[in-house]
């Protein structure tokens, strides 16, 4: 069962600006593989922007959920 965090993460991306690597827990995390891409629009009423999201697999084993969203970078969901 995926656990939501939404916290703020540091990301390395390749030249197509898509993650490659991210810092969570005190731990480097490389991006062997990206599983899956979408765009959600949010809550445009609300004054949200729309994010890129990036279903990622980490070297480590680890599914990820990151999205990007102006420029920032967040941790959205983390799958046991």
């Amino acid at each position: 069962m995926p656990r939501i965090v939404d916290r703020p993460v540091a990301v390395v991306t390749d030249s197509g600006g898509r993650p490659a690597g991210f810092c969570w827990e005190r731990g480097k995390r490389r991006v062997v593989r990206i599983e899956d891409v979408w765009k959600e629009a949010g809550r445009w009423w609300a004054g949200e922007t729309e994010k890129i999201f990036y279903r990622v697999e980490a070297e480590s084993g680890g599914v990820y959920e990151l999205y990007a969203d102006q420029g920032e970078w967040y941790l959205y969901k983390i799958y046991d």
